[in-house]
């Protein structure tokens, strides 16, 4: 354990690692305060989980749809331009959005801003990783490298929806949303100014060349069973704040969300300090079959505690899980292209999150939280049977000499500044 806290200190000794992973930190808090803040804006203005549930669904339905052409256009055109366009498309659409709810403009106008919204949402995790994955190249690091961001994912689910539930309750939940709006814009601002550490940009190559291809059938499980974990985690956003509200304690729906979010970040920080034997799918297979077991319990009980310290041991499930699968897409698909699989997994997990929120928030307003749980209960068995899918493959071979050399220096050196 020692040995492994001490590798999570040499991954973060390098000052440009930390900056980038801070700024991506800021940039992406917004992902885990939009979805519970657009559904308290909805279902405190209008008294409906389904349409609130509609709606977070056009926005990540949006995202899933965006993320790996933002992807694709990254590694082309490089990091900084695209990560400040989506963040002004995303400020923007997200006032046009708090608007249309509160002055009830028709549902068209809504959804087309909770497009915007979607379309504009922060590639920032992606982008980390892919630094994360140039800097540390061929070194046992990056496994340790994607624990750090596995716990900071973490820490946004602890932060975010615990703030948002407090503004949103406790003052106006327009102010809630407008926060996450700003600090938003804010992180990909930082994160777009740290030029030096963006991977280096992947031109079209010239006719004739042999282009360095995603593999179908080595990304396309993990893209499944991205969807399916992302069920699980958009219906668990509206049930838990449908039985908080149902059992009186709205206010602290945002805490309960945040048990299952600590759960993950411990089992997290004790991940990276783990050397692993068995292969990143096999993982990614048992993790997912834990988290389905884990969520059970949960439409047999109606205490609010209990149903916290129910999510607690589930979330221990979620970031070992979410680290195999990071892992599992890096070894499948050529350096070059790995924003654009990233984006394809976010895709995946976008879409689940879409479907979720919609599907089970209809089941909310049909049969309460109770009924909900049990469509979350069966988003787990979806996501076990997806997971069996996912397999280990040897990663594919580098491309051209240049990258080669390149791949080989950051190995030697791999705290070593990046040269553009």
């Amino acid at each position: 354990m020692k040995a492994g806290l001490r590798t999570y200190g040499e991954v973060l000794a390098d000052p440009a690692a930390r900056a980038f992973s801070l700024a991506g930190l800021v940039a992406r808090l917004p992902i885990s305060m939009t979805g519970i803040g657009i559904v308290l804006l909805v279902s405190l203005s209008t008294g409906s989980f389904a349409l609130a549930g509609l709606v977070t669904a056009a926005v990540t339905l949006t995202g899933a749809v965006s993320a790996p052409l933002w992807g694709r256009t990254i590694d082309r055109v490089g990091q900084a331009p695209v990560l400040v366009a989506a963040a002004v498309v995303w400020t923007v659409s997200l006032a046009v959005l708090v608007v249309a709810v509160e002055a009830g403009w028709p549902l068209p106008a809504v959804l087309a801003a909770a497009v915007g919204v979607g379309l504009g949402f922060s590639s920032a995790g992606s982008s980390v990783r892919a630094r994360w994955s140039h800097r540390l190249q061929g070194s046992p690091r990056l496994d340790t490298a994607f624990a750090v961001e596995a716990v900071l994912d973490e820490v946004i689910f602890i932060v975010g929806p615990v703030l948002v539930t407090f503004l949103a309750t406790a003052v106006d939940p327009a102010l809630a949303l407008g926060v996450a709006g700003v600090v938003g814009l804010v992180g990909a601002l930082a994160l777009a100014a740290q030029r030096g550490t963006e991977p280096p940009r992947r031109p079209r190559r010239t006719t004739g060349a042999p282009a360095e291809r995603i593999r179908v059938a080595a990304l396309a499980p993990v893209v499944v069973a991205s969807v399916a974990l992302g069920v699980v985690f958009g219906g668990m956003e509206v049930v838990v704040v449908a039985f908080a509200t149902q059992a009186g304690v709205l206010t602290w729906a945002g805490a309960i969300l945040m048990a299952w979010a600590a759960g993950s970040l411990v089992s997290g920080v004790v991940t990276g300090t783990l050397t692993w034997r068995r292969s990143p799918a096999a993982r990614f297979r048992i993790g997912s079959a834990c988290l389905a077991v884990s969520l059970v319990p949960l439409p047999f009980v109606d205490e609010p505690l209990l149903v916290a310290g129910l999510l607690v041991l589930s979330g221990m499930a979620i970031a070992p899980t979410l680290i195999a699968s990071v892992a599992v897409t890096q070894a499948a698909v050529p350096q070059a292209r790995l924003t654009e699989a990233l984006g394809w997994t976010s895709t995946g997990l976008a879409g689940g999150l879409a479907a979720g929120a919609a599907g089970l928030g209809a089941l909310v307003d049909r049969g309460g939280s109770p009924l909900g749980f049990w469509g979350v209960v069966a988003a787990g068995v979806l996501l076990a049977v997806a997971a069996l899918g996912v397999r280990s493959r040897p990663a594919p071979p580098l491309g051209d000499p240049v990258e080669k050399a390149e791949l080989a220096g950051l190995a030697a050196h791999p705290t070593a500044p990046t040269a553009r």
